[in-house]
């Protein structure tokens, strides 16, 4: 998933285009209408978009996810640079399986969650909505949200946290809480 965040209503016709803020950044690369960061190897963390004709947004949408088109119209305009995308999973439905009280606070819980892989993640939470056998929206390492915060792999209090429980607020949108699916959404893409 590839995530865009639509600047117009304060910098018109732009948008930042998030891949990965797990890559770190070490050059900056202009082309016309685009500025990339990327690292030495030319894995992309970000690119700002000086004009957002140019994947057909709509300058309507705030946070969302490009399409499959607009993707390959992004991989098209970088090739010559020999530039390298990773569309790797970034919002996505997990159920809760196991969740205990963190050994350091009493505010915080430890959560062990299926999002159909070989194995479950860990992530650490003050959610009080995290109940075992939950599914909800997460956003995995490499996610950057609404408001500009990087989700990286992090440890909360000496453990181990490998995500974020999302609400409507962190991706931009007006509702409040957390984002609730079923068991048949478990490892799928968050569709906005």
């Amino acid at each position: 998933m590839i995530i865009c965040n639509n600047l117009n209503k304060n910098f018109p016709n732009n948008s930042i285009i998030y891949v990965d803020c797990q890559v770190q950044i070490t050059k900056r690369i202009e082309l016309t209408n685009l500025v990339i960061f990327a690292d030495d190897n030319n894995k992309i963390n970000s690119i700002n978009l000086l004009d957002n004709s140019i994947l057909n947004i709509d300058n309507d949408k705030k946070y969302f996810a490009l399409d499959d088109n607009q993707i390959s119209i992004l991989i098209e305009n970088l090739k010559q640079e020999h530039l390298i995308i990773e569309d790797n999973p970034k919002l996505i439905y997990g159920t809760i399986i196991k969740r205990t009280k963190h050994d350091k606070s009493d505010n915080l819980f430890v959560l062990s969650v299926d999002i159909n892989k070989d194995e479950p993640i860990q992530i650490v939470t003050n959610t009080l909505d995290s109940q075992e056998n939950k599914t909800l929206v997460l956003a995995l390492p490499g996610t950057t949200v609404f408001n500009g915060s990087e989700i990286l792999k992090n440890k909360v209090m000496d453990v181990n946290s490998y995500g974020m429980l999302t609400s409507y607020k962190t991706l931009g949108i007006d509702k409040e809480g957390l984002i609730f699916g079923d068991n048949s959404n478990k490892g799928k893409d968050f569709k906005f």
